[in-house]
């Protein structure tokens, strides 16, 4: 395998690059690679944390945009619990992936919201707001009511099941649009300098959706109740999202079920998976070690947030329609769109949720250049016998 030689330069901004998208602490840790050795994720093809701290030390930017490490990681803490220095390497791997999510996006969109607060919460209110003048104005000249009207009359949902259609397409794709957009540019950054042949990527390609799917080195994890967390609020949302896309006529309708029928408890089984897993997620973290996640990021609180109101204003719809309080339905349906567009817009596009592409497919990319590397030394071997 042919390796496209890349000249050694080191950039004396890239720390601080780094440092504007959260806590990297580099003053504390000497490299005595204790947070590699106590991973249980680390393998001769990724030796993360040490590798990617110590390309940033360096300012070896090339190399660490290269990098797969810090997508591999999952966050579990024990880099943190080992460090003899308290330098925090799971707080460094995390800014390390928000500072690799801005390099990805090619808008640099991305690089305002994970720098700024105000930028990040300014951009999910405009939404917001301009998502409720939407809805205010669709109501006042499209359906024609007064604005007297607002808090006395109640009426079906029937008249908005069209347009809520295509508007529901197009806030989940749009931002999977761009998100997948970026696949491309990530191939470039971390793959194009190696000569793999296009079968090898074609080979490989069930590790992707493997990864996507299974989350197997989750359960390498020390706590195993992580993988199932985690997997429970996978399939909750890949379930939700697939009701919004291929589902929208059955469920976005006036018609009452009966509590047997399937079209309630597919939405109920999802909402119930992500509101487990994201509790789950949070008292394993609390309850376990709960002095590594002291310094948690503004933007890593936001999201999760954003996900259980989501859920909750959308089952308040759901209640107040099945048993008959139309009005209160009409505000809790406006107030569960309010919620999910600057969500979806903002964290699958630019903000956390992007992780649900950007990690299989770092583990995509490293079986590829795994099995490359193997193809590479059965050829040496027989040619030394030769």
């Amino acid at each position: 395998m042919a390796v496209r030689a890349f000249p050694i330069q080191s950039d004396p901004t890239l720390l601080a690059d780094i440092r504007q998208y959260g806590k990297f602490d580099t003053t504390g840790c000497y490299q005595c690679g204790s947070c590699t050795l106590s991973c249980e994720l680390v393998s001769d093809s990724a030796t993360f944390p040490r590798k990617s701290i110590r390309y940033a030390l360096l300012g070896l930017r090339a190399p660490l945009l290269r990098g797969l490490d810090p997508w591999i990681c999952h966050d579990c803490g024990d880099c943190s619990i080992t460090c003899p220095r308290q330098a925090e390497p799971r707080i460094s791997m995390i800014t390390l992936r928000r500072f690799l999510t801005a390099q990805y996006d090619w808008t640099g969109i991305a690089s305002r919201l994970l720098q700024s607060k105000a930028w990040y919460l300014g951009s999910l209110i405009s939404i917001a707001v301009l998502t409720f003048l939407l809805i205010v104005g669709y109501h006042l000249w499209y359906v024609g009511m007064a604005a007297k009207d607002f808090t006395t009359t109640p009426f079906g949902l029937e008249h908005m099941f069209p347009i809520i259609t295509y508007y529901t397409l197009v806030v989940v794709l749009l931002p999977l649009f761009l998100l997948l957009s970026r696949v491309f540019r990530i191939w470039r950054l971390t793959m194009a300098g190696e000569s793999i042949p296009w079968f090898t990527y074609l080979r490989e390609a069930w590790v992707y959706f493997y990864e996507s799917v299974a989350q197997p080195l989750l359960r390498k994890c020390p706590e195993h109740r992580r993988w199932f967390g985690h997997q429970v609020l996978a399939v909750g949302t890949i379930l939700m999202l697939s009701i919004k896309v291929f589902g929208l006529h059955w469920f976005q309708t006036d018609n009452i079920y009966s509590v047997y029928n399937p079209q309630r408890w597919v939405g109920y089984l999802s909402a119930i998976f992500i509101l487990y897993g994201m509790g789950d997620i949070f008292v394993g973290r609390w309850q376990a070690k709960k002095e590594i996640y002291k310094e948690t990021h503004f933007h890593d609180l936001v999201f999760p947030v954003l996900i259980v109101l989501t859920v909750l204003s959308g089952l308040a719809a759901h209640i107040l329609r099945y048993a008959g309080f139309a009005l209160g339905c009409h505000y809790a349906y406006a107030l569960h769109v309010v919620i999910a567009t600057p969500m979806l817009v903002i964290e699958m596009s630019f903000g956390k949720w992007a992780h649900m592409v950007y990690r299989p497919l770092a583990l995509y990319f490293l079986a590829v250049k795994e099995r490359a590397a193997q193809a590479v030394t059965a050829v040496e071997a027989v040619s030394h016998a030769i």
